[in-house]
């Protein structure tokens, strides 16, 4: 915590008035990261001119995001195996905001004519599901960011031809 307060230029004192302990510090800073890569995702989605491009660019932008995120940052990997042990909700609750905005990616594009799907809501959460290796840690770290991209693409075709109307 003193190697913290120094970098933040603060007391220690000081750091424990806002954080009760290294853990609360951790939580802090990747919830901040967690919701920084969703925002990033959803503003790159609403700048689109269609709900095909905005889901391709709400995937993108989550991947780009969350590879720098993995190798710009020193042990993130294992800040996020603490986080995936110890507090799930905080990930659930990113999770849950990730699919709304699919849902609603997905409703625009039902508006529009674009796709034909029964369920957006369960729609949404399939593809969530199944995107979840350009998410994870594990794979970001191990894989590089072209291959990662190139894989996602050839992913979201496969689903475009699934809910295309």
């Amino acid at each position: 915590m003193s190697e913290i307060a120094a970098d933040a230029d603060m007391s220690v004192g000081n750091l424990y008035r806002h954080f009760k302990n290294k853990e609360a510090l951790l939580l802090a800073c990747l919830k901040h990261a967690i919701e920084s890569k969703l925002d990033a995702s959803i503003q790159a989605a609403e700048h689109c001119n269609n709900a095909m491009e905005a889901i391709e660019a709400f995937f993108l932008i989550r991947l780009r995001v969350g590879h720098a995120q993995l190798t710009d940052t020193r042990h993130l990997y294992d800040l996020m195996e603490i986080i995936c042990n110890r507090h799930q909700d905080v990930l659930l609750d990113c999770e849950k905001k990730a699919i709304d905005a699919l849902t609603n990616i997905l409703n625009d594009g039902i508006t529009q004519g674009e796709f034909s799907v029964p369920n957006s809501s369960q729609t949404a959460y399939d593809i969530h599901q199944a995107m979840m290796r350009y998410n994870h840690p594990v794979a970001l770290k191990n894989n590089p960011l072209n291959l990662l991209e190139e894989d996602l693409k050839r992913l979201l075709q496969l689903f475009y031809r699934g809910i295309r109307k």
